[in-house]
């Protein structure tokens, strides 16, 4: 089962830990209405930088993220809310500002949010949110980070899954290997792996570089996944903390 963090300074502790820890309390206190299925897919259909991708499941990254083959733009809105598909957007733009799909949810949980941690004395060269759909059956398959994310449900069910002891199973040196290395060991058992599922306003801390993979289920599911970039809690460091 993952450990529920609740305060900032279980929090700090482990900060710098590969293991991922579900998020609440404090460190998390937000509560939100997920914002409308059939507006935000509209929305992200034809955002220009959305990246449409098959998701489909597997034990490689590059199995979920082989083209969509189908115009998702032009297929009629009903059909594309239910759509095999998975949906990426690293720059919301349009989506974040008034009339945007999620505007509402950046305004009450992304910028709070990371006043609040700035508060409490975290730091971090740079933290931006990214949203992430996935299709009913879809994954976003066995990968890791280059920066820690904290993954927020917004619409949906989705399941994280992670690594008890990411280490033994993906050392530096496969890291170092990239997306060739993508691949889910064919040993791993369930007693290896750590798994928590995320409703609408659950909140899971997901560690830079930590190998995990994320399942919808039987309907269109969502998150904003806010992406620190070497965030730290020393009371040494000085940086520019950007906030996106």
């Amino acid at each position: 089962m993952m450990k529920t963090i609740n305060r900032f300074d279980e929090f700090r502790e482990i900060l710098y830990q590969k293991v991922a820890h579900h998020v609440n309390g404090e460190v998390f206190p937000y509560r939100f209405e997920p914002p409308d299925l059939v507006e935000t897919v509209e929305q992200v259909r034809h955002h220009p930088k959305v990246r449409v991708a098959k998701g489909e499941r597997g034990d490689r990254l590059s199995k979920s993220m082989a083209e969509y083959e189908d115009d998702f733009r032009e297929m009629p809105l009903e059909d594309a809310i239910h759509a095999p598909i998975s949906l990426s957007i690293f720059q919301l733009e349009s989506l974040r500002e008034p009339g945007g799909a999620l505007a509402d949810v950046i305004e009450s949980v992304y910028l709070p949010l990371a006043e609040i941690w700035s508060e409490q004395g975290l730091k971090w060269k740079r933290v931006y949110p990214i949203l992430f759909l996935s299709g009913p059956g879809c994954s976003t398959n066995y990968h890791w980070d280059p920066s820690s994310v904290l993954i927020v449900q917004l619409y949906g069910h989705k399941r994280y899954h992670s690594l008890k002891e990411p280490g033994r199973w993906c050392p530096e040196e496969v890291l170092e290997q990239g997306h060739d290395a993508m691949v889910k060991p064919e040993e791993l058992s369930n007693e290896d792996i750590l798994t928590f599922d995320l409703h609408p306003g659950d909140a899971v801390w997901s560690p830079n570089r930590q190998p995990h993979w994320v399942d919808a289920f039987d309907e269109t599911a969502f998150t904003l996944s806010i992406a620190f970039t070497d965030i730290n809690a020393s009371q040494e460091t000085e940086m520019e903390m950007l906030v996106e």
